[in-house]
């Protein structure tokens, strides 16, 4: 096992449920659900896969999982990835979920049962961020506390830091952690509908946290980066007529990217072209499935 590792990611650990559906029901009403596929959430473990695959030795600090075999199942993604974890102890019961319904124009619902990873994230140990070249924590309302911890230890530790906002508000907890800490980019998303904030929403974020970028990108509009001297665009890549793309763990791929970009030595104009080529292309390859065993 290695003693150092180059991105040590943060986050919830959680099968995932995915379901299509043509268009959302009216209240009182169904509808047809045309695929269920087994997947893994949150960000923080779609990161440190894609970072894997993409060459960059990395660490998931994050909760337990269950008895059961979905709990089994998201282990043994990690460990054939060779993302390096302290996981093997497991709760009884069952393995935290999310479900996420998606309907044929992108839009996404999710219903998280996440209770356990969500008491257990404050106690998680934090060894590999220390360990780490770079940190990318998710800092979602749901896990602020363990965000915060996770933050703080990056810093004392001189290791500098990848915020994921999730398109949550910044929480001032989070700000203050932050403003401690080395920060490399902080990323948050803004619906496609709302393409003409993300330069305001990035100069925003670049206000509050000082990092070397502030990121948002915008899904088919690509993403722009501020930083202390300009504004960066970058396109999101053109998708193919015939393909049915699903939005599923892109920002995560997003995040990947830019972080091997970044270590890897590049300026933060390339890693956003890297980030947004990485994105789309995880949008047009089947969902990051569990093996079979996991479906309902």
């Amino acid at each position: 096992m290695t003693d150092v590792v180059d991105l040590a990611c943060f986050s919830y650990l959680a099968t995932a449920r995915l379901m299509t559906v043509d268009q959302y029901p009216a209240a009182d009403t169904g509808t047809e659900v045309h695929d269920v596929t087994r997947s893994l959430a949150g960000d923080g473990p779609i990161t440190a896969l894609t970072a894997a695959g993409l060459g960059l030795t990395c660490a998931l600090v994050a909760n337990r999982v269950g008895t059961d075999t979905a709990g089994a199942l998201l282990l043994d993604r990690l460990d054939g990835a060779g993302v390096v974890h302290r996981l093997a102890k497991r709760i009884d019961g069952s393995t935290p979920e999310i479900t996420v319904v998606i309907d044929r124009q992108g839009t996404r619902t999710w219903f998280a049962h996440l209770a356990q990873a969500t008491n257990e994230l404050p106690t998680a140990d934090l060894t590999w961020i220390t360990k780490s070249r770079a940190a990318y924590i998710d800092c979602y309302r749901a896990i602020t506390g363990a965000a915060v911890l996770a933050i703080e230890t990056a810093s004392l530790a001189g290791v500098p830091v990848i915020l994921n906002l999730g398109s949550d508000p910044v929480h001032p907890a989070i700000e203050r952690a932050a403003g401690a800490a080395e920060v490399i980019a902080v990323q948050t998303g803004l619906p496609e509908q709302d393409v003409d904030r993300a330069e305001v929403t990035a100069d925003a974020l670049f206000r509050q946290f000082q990092p070397l970028a502030a990121v948002v990108t915008t899904g088919r509009y690509g993403a722009v980066a501020r930083t202390s001297t300009s504004c960066h665009r970058a396109p999101a890549g053109q998708v193919p007529v015939a393909a049915s793309p699903h939005t599923h763990g892109a920002g995560a791929a997003f995040s990947a990217a830019f972080a091997a970009a970044y270590l890897a030595g590049h300026d933060i104009s390339s890693c956003l072209r890297a980030a947004c080529t990485a994105g789309t292309a995880h949008c047009l390859i089947p969902f990051p499935r569990l093996p079979q065993g996991a479906r309902s």
